[in-house]
């Protein structure tokens, strides 16, 4: 009983200050306004972090908070250096602030590692109970909430998107790292999804760079013939590379996210993360207001785009239906 009464008063206290803190928000003029410190950890500068950055802001002012006025916006980059993730995870830790806004998994694991207390919202492609980030959807437990886009799950939806874009296609080729068990099993999930959808899958499991190219190289591409990519680390490390060979192949190429549609991909659908990091902004205010992030749900993301490159259409002689056209999100011409 005791032991009941005390969480209850704490749990009072802290709605409480909370109170105190945002009622300072709206305080009369000549009233002190106290700034809440928000820490934002990313990765690196890529699009897709400046997107969710930009949809965080304008969500965040959408509910009445202004930068400088009543938060602060603490950016750490770690710009494409993983081990710096740490360091500066800790850094916002020690500065006290009130919560980690985080994209993608190692960001979000860097701040997981660095506490257990702060709360944490994440911005997530993929599934977050699958790796670890949350113990489910519906109640994620400890520290950490978020917004997650669920990309495995939504793959049946971008292959029958292939089908619209591309009317003839037959046959898909797909790349993943063999040696990598997450690439793995995409790949084993990804070739049932297409059979069902009365496409042939070919397998393309390699070990390297170097591999993946001279694989790519030498492929043999017949009419009807797509390159479908799921998400792994070592294929997108050549994307460069791919997006040249596949134009001179003139083979369709469908990927999962805007930047690679942006870079030469013939198309992407995938998740807004603009409108993700608005999502966030929600939980963000929720969590201010007092509410805990382990009975926040991980929010499913809202929007997803189609983006289609008309460059990559016309180089490759391809004709995509009109109708398809209109519904695209995005047309890069």
């Amino acid at each position: 009983m005791r032991n009941h009464m005390i969480r209850k008063a704490s749990a009072l206290f802290l709605s409480l200050t909370t109170l105190y803190l945002f009622a300072s928000c709206g305080s009369k003029k000549g009233e002190a306004t106290r700034i809440v410190p928000i820490g934002i950890l990313l990765p690196e500068s890529g699009r897709s972090e400046t997107q969710s950055v930009r949809g965080l802001r304008d969500g965040l002012k959408e509910l009445g908070y202004n930068e400088e006025e009543n938060i602060l916006l603490e950016m750490r980059d770690a710009k494409g250096d993983r081990g710096a993730l740490k360091s500066m995870a800790d850094e916002l830790v020690s500065k006290k602030i009130h919560l980690i806004f985080t994209t993608g998994t190692r960001a979000t694991q860097a701040a997981m590692a660095a506490t257990s207390k702060t709360p944490i919202v994440f911005r997530h492609p993929a599934d977050p109970v699958a790796l670890g980030l949350v113990k489910s959807m519906k109640r994620p437990g400890g520290n950490v909430t978020g917004v997650a886009a669920l990309a495995l799950q939504v793959t049946e939806n971008r292959l029958e998107v292939l089908k619209q874009v591309v009317p003839g296609v037959r046959r898909v080729h797909i790349f993943y790292a063999s040696n990598d068990k997450f690439s793995h099993e995409n790949f084993a999930f990804t070739s049932k999804l297409a059979e069902k959808l009365g496409l042939e899958v070919v397998e393309h499991g390699i070990k390297s760079g170097d591999e993946l190219k001279k694989s790519f190289d030498n492929l043999q591409t017949e009419e009807g013939d797509a390159l479908f990519h799921i998400p792994d680390d070592l294929v997108e490390s050549e994307a460069d590379f791919i997006f040249q060979t596949a134009r001179q192949k003139k083979l369709p190429t469908m990927f999962n996210e805007e930047p690679w549609a942006i870079k030469g991909a013939l198309a992407a659908y995938g998740p807004s993360y603009y409108e993700m990091g608005r999502q966030a902004a929600g939980l963000v205010d929720k969590i201010l207001k007092g509410q805990k992030p382990e009975n926040l749900p991980v929010e499913l993301a809202r929007k997803f785009d189609l983006i289609i490159n008309m460059r990559t259409v016309n180089t490759i002689g391809l004709t995509v239906p009109p109708e398809v056209l209109k519904k695209a999100d995005k047309v890069i011409r």
